[in-house]
């Protein structure tokens, strides 16, 4: 029993001092997925709600789980042989895949910040078009009040002008009409010095035909002679 025992004792540190002299050349994987563990939920923190960069986040915890349970499985008879060179394989690829769901994660939420950005941009350029649009019909609505109000300044000064037109025909009417009153009296008068000067002829017509009616009347009157 007791060389038995020290036979295996011997062979388990031989093992060990083996498997401690193959891993010291082999990679660290435990090391590798913990890191990876660490990148990947630092990186959730920082990707934001986009919906694609949070799918790659979980095809990259996805892959890192199966990395985990293949370094489980694939560790040699009481984890002192290493790790089994098909099981490396499988463990190196899945940290490669998670590797590669990281960097489509900050690609994805790169892409969604662009996208946010972009129609950010897009909103405030609507905002500015709509801005110009309100501008150039406020434009418009001002040049048409503009010649609106010179047509108004153009009437008002043609009213002006017709006012003063009127104004002065106004005042030829008055005179034309205080002449027409003028000679309207003048006439009368005339009528009168008219219908004056007619009795008066009429007047001197009885005086030299009344003395000529006063000598004819004692000849008619006279008797004839005796015969």
């Amino acid at each position: 029993m007791t060389r038995m025992y020290l036979f295996v004792l011997i062979m388990v540190s031989v093992i060990c001092s083996g498997s401690l002299a193959f891993a010291a050349d082999k990679i660290d994987y435990p090391a590798k997925i913990a890191a990876a563990k660490t990148g990947i939920e630092e990186l959730a923190a920082k990707v934001g709600n986009y919906p694609q960069a949070l799918t790659e986040i979980d095809k990259a915890r996805a892959s890192l789980k199966k990395a985990e349970q293949g370094y489980d499985k694939g560790r040699q008879w009481m984890g002192l042989g290493g790790l089994k060179p098909e099981a490396e394989q499988e463990i190196a690829h899945n940290l490669q895949m998670v590797d590669m769901a990281l960097v489509l994660t900050g690609s994805r939420a790169a892409t969604g910040r662009a996208g946010e950005e972009t129609a950010a941009v897009d909103k405030q350029l609507t905002l500015m078009k709509a801005r110009v649009k309100q501008l150039e019909e406020r434009k418009q609505s001002e040049d048409k009040l503009r010649q609106d109000l010179q047509k108004c300044e153009t009437a008002s000064k043609e009213l002006t002008t017709i006012k003063a037109d009127q104004a002065k025909l106004s005042a030829q009417l008055e005179q034309v009409a205080a002449e027409k009153k003028k000679l309207e009296t003048q006439n009368l008068v005339l009528a009168d010095e008219k219908a004056a000067l007619a009795a008066q002829i009429e007047a001197l017509k009885k005086a030299s035909t009344a003395p000529a009616v006063a000598v004819q009347t004692p000849q008619t009157t006279t008797p004839p002679a005796a015969k």
